[in-house]
């Protein structure tokens, strides 16, 4: 029998690389491949990906029933606000009910005792899958490549960010190729939790190589708190999930993160292929440099 996967939160950068990922297996039929679609845009781009669009949102969580019935394992991608922590409960709630027996999320990396609540509120969502009853999978990225992307002014070749210490990055294609392989089957991966993050540079690192790839000097120009908080909130965070988004970053220039540079070999050893470099990720984007 086909097993029926149902992906949450799959039309971002990590999303649309993991249904890249799938794509194959829909074909061959291995898998059957349902996405949730919350637009008519997000249902074309599910649609032209060769997967089947579901009508989900997760703000009417009395169609999740719906939507999640006949789906055997759940990947649940939340929005990083303080909303993720009803929407997870809401969505596995529902995965229950509906006979899933798989889950798999995509949390923040930390270490188990981090007194930050950026990072917790995701540990609290894993928490709460534990007690759930289904077999479930956590993947822990750190800092997105792909957020540096949209941190830089092309126009003054400038790369807005307020972390002035190394920290690790991983790639959206290789959470995807992790979260592929965990889907593929959720019975080897089961109560395990995987970090991801591959390799620790500085943003003046990363700013230096995008000057000798783009051939254009790169500078690096540090966002003053006000002007996060602002760009937060026009983004949707609620204001304690702002504040508490700055104040990780002050205490991880502070020093007080110790575990902000770790990386791991988790993308060879789950997905079986080298993790994207910097150099990689840079060039497979040339175009946007």
């Amino acid at each position: 029998m086909v097993a029926t996967v149902f992906l949450i939160g799959a039309t971002g950068h990590i999303g649309k690389a993991l249904m890249r990922e799938l794509a194959a297996d829909q074909e061959t039929g291995r898998l059957r491949i349902k996405v949730g679609a919350r637009s008519g845009t997000s249902h074309d781009l599910i649609a032209r990906a060769g997967l089947e669009p579901i009508g989900f949102d997760l703000d009417n969580y009395e169609r999740f029933d719906a939507a999640l019935a006949g789906s055997d394992t759940i990947f649940l991608l939340r929005p990083y606000t303080l909303r993720q922590l009803m929407y997870g409960k809401q969505v596995m709630d529902s995965a229950c009910r509906v006979g899933a027996t798989a889950i798999v999320t995509i949390g923040a990396f930390g270490n188990p005792d981090t007194p930050w609540p950026v990072i917790g509120w995701n540990f609290l969502v894993e928490a709460y899958a534990e007690r759930s009853g289904m077999s479930w999978t956590h993947l822990r990225p750190n800092y997105f490549m792909d957020n540096v992307l949209q941190q830089r002014d092309r126009t003054s070749a400038t790369i807005f960010n307020r972390i002035t210490r190394p920290v690790s990055w991983i790639a959206s294609e290789d959470i995807a190729a992790v979260a592929a392989a965990v889907i593929r089957d959720p019975r080897v991966h089961a109560g395990k939790a995987y970090s991801l993050a591959s390799f620790a540079s500085s943003i003046s690192d990363i700013a230096d190589l995008f000057s000798r790839m783009s051939g254009r000097k790169h500078t690096v120009g540090v966002t003053p708190p006000e002007k996060m908080m602002e760009r937060l909130l026009a983004q949707g965070r609620e204001p304690e999930y702002a504040k508490a988004l700055i104040d990780y970053i002050d205490a991880v220039n502070a020093g007080r993160v110790s575990e902000i540079s770790d990386v791991f070999d988790t993308v060879e050893r789950v997905a079986g292929r080298p993790a994207t470099t910097w150099e990689q990720f840079l060039g497979n984007r040339a175009a946007e440099l």
